[in-house]
């Protein structure tokens, strides 16, 4: 192939279009080759509780992949033209596995493969018994890596809990904005923030929205040999993960933890206000401010005071180092992107400085 640099857009896309043609062939001879095998019973053969199993076992793919082949096997088997187009090339292979499941083949052809899909599962009856198996099959996992420092969740809800979950996420994330730079959060990401925001009002049902009473309800454990601020080593949440300087300096901000240094394994200091606002400053600058202080956001969801001067880096609570953020600006744009807020805009107007303006990680 020609150096990267001297292809052109059009020469890029045919080589990508030629290369799924190939694809497609490939895919189709081994339909040709699995239906054989499925003729043989060589799965039952082999132990197997089903072809699928079977394939993927034997072809190293993933066990939905492997299920694809099979029944894409088994559709195209009725339909004789459709196997060809695809050994020709003619169709891709996602698109003859869409078809093969469709009723209405002819207006089929017409739709994208999302539309197919659609298109074919609006023609599929559901029974009760497709129901309650659907609802027996729920599950939801959640995943946290060894250091906990990520989580990951997984599962899967029968169609209307399924509904009723992706429009809570989406309704709650689409009013978040987008970043102080211009850009927007992607659809994943905005979910993940209104998970953890829905999540947290669940927590925080009884409490007051506007301000948050300071009562500590997280304890972290911090090396008192180092600097505690800055948590750069030694810092863990009680009954709970290992946290950086963001996280640290988020539960610092919520004036909702207990700081407990440690050294040689024993508590050397406990306390629950000294890093936590006063509940009365607090509830001065909500009253003060009114709303959400970043330029252009009038929020009041979740108003939170956070430190214009940052407490690794001295800041303390007076009220002219507090700005009441809410939930976005504060967990997503601040201690989640790095922004920090430029101490020489307005009170009312508070802009943004680029995360890499932070100083010490």
């Amino acid at each position: 192939m020609e150096a990267g640099n001297a292809l052109t857009i059009d020469h890029l896309e045919q080589l990508l279009v030629r290369a799924e043609v190939a694809v497609a062939r490939a895919r189709a001879a081994q339909l040709t080759v699995l239906g054989e095998i499925d003729r043989r019973q060589v799965a039952t053969g082999d132990g197997c509780r089903s072809l699928a199993e079977w394939v993927a076992g034997r072809l190293d793919v993933a066990p939905e992949t492997a299920a694809a082949l099979v029944r894409a096997m088994h559709g195209l088997a009725d339909r004789p033209a459709l196997a060809a187009a695809v050994a020709d090339g003619e169709v891709t292979f996602d698109r003859a596995a869409a078809l093969a499941r469709s009723v209405d083949g002819e207006l089929a052809r017409h739709l994208d493969i999302s539309g197919i899909r659609r298109h074919t599962a609006a023609q599929r009856r559901v029974t009760r018994a497709d129901e309650r198996r659907a609802f027996s099959d729920r599950y939801l996992v959640i995943q946290p890596s060894l250091d906990e420092a990520r989580w990951r969740l997984h599962g899967q809800l029968p169609g209307m809990a399924g509904r009723v979950v992706e429009k809570a996420l989406h309704d709650r994330g689409d009013t978040f904005g987008d970043l102080p730079d211009g850009s927007s959060l992607s659809r994943g990401a905005r979910n993940a923030d209104a998970l953890a925001a829905m999540a947290q009002d669940s927590l925080d049902r009884d409490d007051d929205r506007a301000v948050q009473s300071g009562r500590p309800h997280v304890t972290v454990f911090v090396d008192a040999t180092d600097n505690p601020a800055y948590g750069a080593k030694g810092t863990e949440v009680e009954f709970g993960p290992r946290v950086g300087p963001d996280a640290l300096e988020t539960v610092l901000c919520t004036g909702s933890v207990a700081v407990v240094g440690v050294a040689n394994g024993r508590p050397v200091t406990a306390s629950d206000s000294v890093k936590a606002i006063p509940p009365a400053i607090r509830r001065f600058v909500a009253w003060r401010d009114g709303a959400c202080t970043a330029d252009g956001c009038s929020s009041r969801y979740r108003l939170e005071a956070h430190h214009v001067r940052r407490r690794i880096d001295g800041g303390g609570h007076d009220p002219d180092n507090l700005t009441m953020l809410c939930w976005f600006h504060h967990h997503v744009v601040v201690h989640g992107h790095g922004y920090r807020i430029d101490p020489e805009s307005p009170t009312g107007r508070r802009r943004f400085l680029r995360p890499q303006s932070n100083g010490p990680p």
